[in-house]
């Protein structure tokens, strides 16, 4: 699903990057020369994010002191666009492009790339390792603006509620549980996600079951009851009820308008 690792040394265009993934990410955290690509040379320099297309080989030219190279599956990208709706992440990889970053932006991006690091080596969490992929590049695409303005100790707390979430958002509802889980209490943690993210704990699990329900009405062959079950509603009225609140139209409307 994803593979990440420490490039260093000096290269030759004539020998390509090896990727076992379509989504390919060259990160250079020291180094010099050229990404050469069949669209052409990009200019190598420190703190320089690039995003590559699926097609082309990646050949660098040049001296990496510090780099890394990461690529990934689709699906790990299919989960960072449900929680990314901007158009433009749609297009990330579809040309080649890159961002540069520096100071405590810089410093940020490395301490989720090093989270991720741990998380594919211990193997343990495909939640937290899909959040930290998500987290690490909406941060390095900037998209998630939010992010740089938060403390290390912020960040890492962002990342497991999220992983938290994730796990648990069909069937728990209360703030109580998510609390216990952060090893908080419900009132610091419903302030700490309207700091952090303008939104209550009611607000962001109504914003992922709906999200999850716009993607079983239109992907999936579940039935309405077998929808409003996975999700944890008591019934499909209840279910219905909530997604016309929601989405402004009915569960019927919204699936023959996508059709």
């Amino acid at each position: 699903m994803i593979k990440l690792e420490l490039i260093k040394g000096l290269f030759k265009r004539e020998i390509a990057l090896a990727a076992t993934h379509p989504m390919r990410i060259l990160v250079i955290k020291d180094g010099n020369g050229l990404l050469c690509m069949n669209s052409g040379d990009y200019k190598i320099k420190d703190g320089r994010f690039f995003f590559i297309p699926e097609e082309g080989l990646v050949r660098i030219e040049g001296e990496i002191n510090e780099g890394y190279w990461l690529n990934f599956s689709s699906s790990l990208y299919f989960e960072f666009l449900q929680q990314h709706l901007d158009p433009l992440a749609k297009n990330l990889f579809l040309n080649l492009s890159f961002k540069d970053l520096s100071g405590d932006a810089l410093i940020k991006a490395f301490s989720l790339l090093i989270q991720l690091k741990k998380e594919i080596e211990i193997k343990k969490n495909p939640l937290l390792l899909s959040q930290c992929l998500s987290l690490f590049l909406g941060f390095t695409a900037g998209f998630d603006g939010y992010l740089t303005a938060l403390t290390q100790d912020e960040l890492q707390q962002i990342l497991r509620f999220k992983a938290i979430l994730e796990k648990h958002y069909k069937k728990e509802k209360s703030i109580r549980f998510y609390a216990n889980e952060m090893g908080i209490s419900p009132r610091k943690l419903n302030a700490f996600l309207d700091r952090i993210l303008g939104k209550s704990l009611f607000v962001l699990i109504k914003d992922r079951v709906m999200r999850e329900a716009e993607l079983l009405l239109l992907h999936s062959e579940y039935s309405i009851d077998e929808i409003s079950s996975i999700l944890g509603f008591p019934n499909a009225t209840n279910f219905s009820i909530n997604f016309r609140r929601y989405k402004g139209i009915s569960v019927s409307q919204f699936s023959n308008n996508e059709d």
